[in-house]
């Protein structure tokens, strides 16, 4: 029962890992006084995330827990806390993007200020990937009939497909090439 939508949500955390493994790269070197970073890869990274999960994973882990909650599944506090954390990741990756681009503008932004902020925003990022896959995932697969998962996965297919193919391709591409990304996560300026 409803397998193959939580195969992709899986597979879609296993590739936002890969991603969000790419920012950490890209700012590990924060605290290194000569350290100069992508800022093009580091926006790339965040206009990923800032648009792929908010357009197409939430909203499809959206419609799966919010018919959790109607099965009056154990500790539903859990559910909403998650359903929320949602919107506050959004938050915090829009204003993530906004702090990185007065960077690259202005400077304005204290390097350790940023590596912190990232930090905490990474940090938040995989506890809720992994509160998903651990717990709530799991949970959908005991409480929910074929009758719900055929219909979710209906109103999935709707989600995934309100964009075009070119979006859905532009977004493929950056994908690929966040994850391609072959240089150096940060240089000095000695190197």
């Amino acid at each position: 029962m409803g397998v193959a939508l939580l195969q992709q949500l899986n597979a879609d955390h296993k590739v936002m890992a890969r991603i969000l493994y790419c920012l950490q790269m890209q700012i590990k070197g924060f605290e290194n006084l000569d350290f100069v970073f992508n800022s093009s890869q580091i926006l790339d990274i965040l206009d990923y995330i800032s648009f792929v999960p908010e357009r197409w994973h939430h909203p499809v882990e959206d419609i799966i827990f919010k018919r959790m909650l109607q099965r009056a599944p154990p500790h539903p506090s859990h559910i909403v806390g998650v359903l929320s954390e949602h919107d506050g990741l959004e938050q915090l990756t829009e204003e993530l993007k906004v702090a990185f681009r007065r960077v690259t503008t202005d400077g304005r932004v204290p390097v350790a200020q940023l590596y912190q902020t990232a930090t905490i925003y990474l940090t938040r990022q995989m506890l809720h990937l992994d509160a998903e896959e651990t717990v709530l995932f799991p949970l959908a697969q005991e409480l929910l009939t074929e009758s719900d998962w055929t219909e979710l996965e209906m109103l999935a297919e709707d989600i995934l497909n309100q964009d075009d193919e070119l979006t859905h391709n532009s977004y493929d591409h950056l994908r690929d090439s966040i994850l391609n990304f072959e240089q150096e996560p940060y240089q000095s300026e000695s190197d």
